[in-house]
């Protein structure tokens, strides 16, 4: 769900009923309702995760099954959870 800008980079693997989404489709206390999502090359996104708006994914990232990214995730890191938090740095999987 794009409402102004999400870029996904090269060589990225995207599983089945992931949510990627720019906005919240509506603003409370005057907060900004949207901010760009970046996914880095050659990130991995596991099934049923979501990336809220504002999140930048690192190159070389992946994102475990059914994880909710609420904030960045670091260059080939392992994150997982809801809110997904680092389980594990320095990972090579490409």
């Amino acid at each position: 769900m794009c409402k102004e800008k999400v870029e996904i980079g090269e060589n990225c693997a995207i599983s089945w009923d992931v949510t990627i989404t720019d906005t919240d489709y509506h603003s409370i206390n005057s907060n900004k309702s949207t901010s760009p999502v970046f996914i880095e090359d050659e990130v991995w996104i596991g099934c049923k995760s979501t990336i809220l708006k504002g999140v930048r994914i690192g190159k070389g990232s992946v994102v475990a099954a059914n994880s909710v990214v609420t904030k960045d995730v670091p260059p080939n890191c392992l994150v997982a959870g809801v809110p997904a938090r680092i389980i594990q740095r320095d990972i090579q999987w490409s």
